[in-house]
């Protein structure tokens, strides 16, 4: 496919955007056509768009640093999301005071967990293998790459975030699902977001780790369907502890580092 060249504009990235949720939402008002046909609706016009529009320069860093991406993306993965998870606590208290009923759609079942463990374990394959780079190669790649360089890399802790908000809101089936409750799963989802768009961006633009990282995240719930245990749940919790290590770790380095460098120019 030929590609462009020219600096993203504004108008190409909101074109970007307009294609991408369209292809997400695309899924909650067409039905009938089977789940791969749905799939090239979700994820390949997006795709096909998104690397119209920026692709080869997405495609020119997504394979270089996977290490150090790996490296951040589960140290931050650790850190953000033990703070949503104090975010929960905070709003589940929140709401249990303020509107106890808002928390009643709590109970119900997401569709996921209803699916047989046969077409589980084929999730846990497509999770890896599709959605998670897919979904890296659009919000990741063009959804904050492409803020990244109509902002020329400035503020970019704040587009992370806008980013984020972004990702969660593709994620539209928890409102329909949940109410005002969908709110926690969110903010979730914008932990998550935020932990794999600083690995893009202190890799300078890898994402292969990003899309490992999404992808084992998303396999897990589905592992957790197929062998009918917390399997998937256990993997995720040794996954934060080892991410928050990992922080610990890389701080301590830093800080080293800098100490080292303070003392060498004395």
């Amino acid at each position: 496919m030929p590609q462009r060249t020219k600096t993203l504009s504004t108008f190409d990235y909101i074109l970007g955007l307009i294609v991408i949720f369209g292809g997400v939402y695309s899924q909650y008002f067409i039905h009938g056509f089977g789940v791969f046909p749905q799939l090239i609706l979700v994820y390949g016009i997006p795709v096909l768009a998104v690397s119209w529009l920026l692709g080869r320069k997405i495609g020119r860093r997504a394979f270089h640093n996977t290490g150090k991406g790996m490296e951040y993306g589960m140290a931050y993965f650790g850190i953000f999301v033990v703070l949503s998870y104090l975010a929960t606590v905070f709003l589940i208290s929140l709401f249990s005071q303020a509107d106890p009923g808002a928390l009643i759609p709590l109970n119900k079942a997401l569709p996921f967990n209803e699916i047989s463990p046969g077409l589980a374990w084929i999730m846990v394959a497509v999770s890896m293998i599709l959605i998670g780079p897919a979904e890296e190669y659009l919000f990741r790649g063009f959804v904050f790459g492409g803020l990244l360089r109509i902002f020329q890399g400035r503020h970019w802790i704040a587009l992370a975030l806008v980013s984020s908000v972004l990702f969660a809101l593709a994620h539209a089936y928890y409102l329909i699902i949940f109410g005002l409750a969908s709110v926690i799963f969110f903010l979730d989802i914008v932990a998550v977001g935020m932990a794999l768009a600083f690995a893009y961006y202190f890799s300078r633009g890898n994402l292969v780790a990003p899309a490992l990282l999404h992808g084992f995240f998303d396999a897990t719930a589905f592992l957790n369907v197929a062998t009918g245990s917390n399997i998937g749940l256990l993997l995720r919790l040794l996954l934060i502890i080892f991410g928050l290590l990992l922080a610990f770790y890389l701080a301590a380095r830093y800080l080293l580092s800098s100490t080292g460098n303070t003392q060498a120019k004395q």
